[in-house]
């Protein structure tokens, strides 16, 4: 397909990692959206995962994945892709929402991020954290050790708002009942998503999605990538080791209690992140189709460059219209 794009500077997007990596996002999304609905949320995965890594092979880079969520093997940890010189370590989720794109409901996303190898935290081996993710404005405001009502308090003071303006991002699991009914108790108003648990946090630290914070427990896979495109946003993330079960609780020790902020969760200084909208939401606009061509909405984010940019791509079907 050829593309045309609208809203990258030429000049300033040269040598931007994240430009290469939104390639591989957007032909996950297209796939995504291509199977809207026609149920086979296993085949969802799949595909976009095979889309994903045919993209990364033909990009500038060599690299390995090294983050990728658990429930997510259709591009599995450890996975080498050799697509040129540029050596990065890589956190890919082909489509976040497999089971939403297809029901045909919203809120899916294809996401990538790279760092430099080695680049990612290494945190204790545990499967899942809790984490209380804010925006740029609620920086220090967050004290994981404090109860919900408490950091509420100071986000809606540091937005100038009451708590009652506030609105949380909850993903709708059982173990989030008794946190739901703090948040409830609190004031703030409740935004329940059955699945996004990356989403959930940068819609948090992004600027008018309305959504205020993002809390709760989900894998720690995807909270530190979660963690480096909140970086990239300059939001504050704060999250704590969940042990599972007495073996993780026994790798974990003393370090079970330990609060780990943005710098521990996203430690290096080059980070590169790409979304692309796969079935729309309050993030990203979903994947659209006309004759001849389909419309993809993405976020890119360098922090190096110190740069976050909404790109709008065009893809006419080889032949189409141009």
């Amino acid at each position: 397909m050829e593309q045309q794009r609208s809203g990258i500077p030429s000049f300033q997007a040269r040598g931007e990692l994240s430009l290469e990596l939104v390639h591989a996002t957007e032909a996950a999304a297209l796939v995504c959206a291509s199977l809207l609905g026609k149920g086979d949320p296993d085949g969802v995965s799949e595909a976009a995962a095979e889309a994903m890594r045919n993209a990364l092979e033909r990009s500038g880079l060599t690299g390995t994945v090294v983050l990728t969520p658990r429930h997510q093997t259709a591009l599995p940890q450890g996975t080498v892709i050799t697509g040129g010189d540029l050596k990065v370590d890589l956190g890919v989720y082909p489509v976040e929402g497999a089971s939403q794109v297809a029901r045909g409901h919203i809120n899916a996303v294809c996401l990538a991020v790279a760092v430099e190898p080695g680049g990612f935290a290494r945190l204790p081996a545990a499967s899942q954290v809790e984490k209380f993710v804010a925006g740029p404005a609620a920086r220090g405001a967050i004290d994981l050790d404090d109860p919900i009502a408490d950091n509420l308090r100071r986000i809606a003071f540091a937005h100038d708002v009451r708590v009652q303006d506030l609105t949380v991002a909850i993903l709708e699991r059982p173990r989030h009942q008794e946190l739901i009914a703090e948040v409830a108790a609190a004031g703030a108003r409740i935004r329940t998503l059955e699945e996004g648990d990356f989403a959930s946090a940068v819609m948090a630290a992004l600027p008018g999605t309305g959504i205020d914070a993002a809390i709760g427990t989900g894998d720690l896979h995807a909270a530190l990538i979660a963690a480096c495109a909140v970086r990239c946003l300059g939001g504050e993330f704060q999250a704590r080791l969940v042990p599972r079960n007495d073996e993780e609780r026994t790798l974990l020790g003393e370090g079970a209690s330990r609060v780990y902020g943005l710098a521990d969760l996203a430690p290096t200084a080059d980070i590169s992140v790409a979304i692309t909208g796969a079935s729309g939401g309050p993030l990203l606009p979903g994947v659209s189709f006309g004759s001849g061509w389909a419309e993809t909405s993405s976020l890119v984010m360098s922090s190096r460059h110190a740069t976050v940019r909404r790109l709008t791509t065009r893809h006419h079907a080889v032949g189409g219209p141009s």
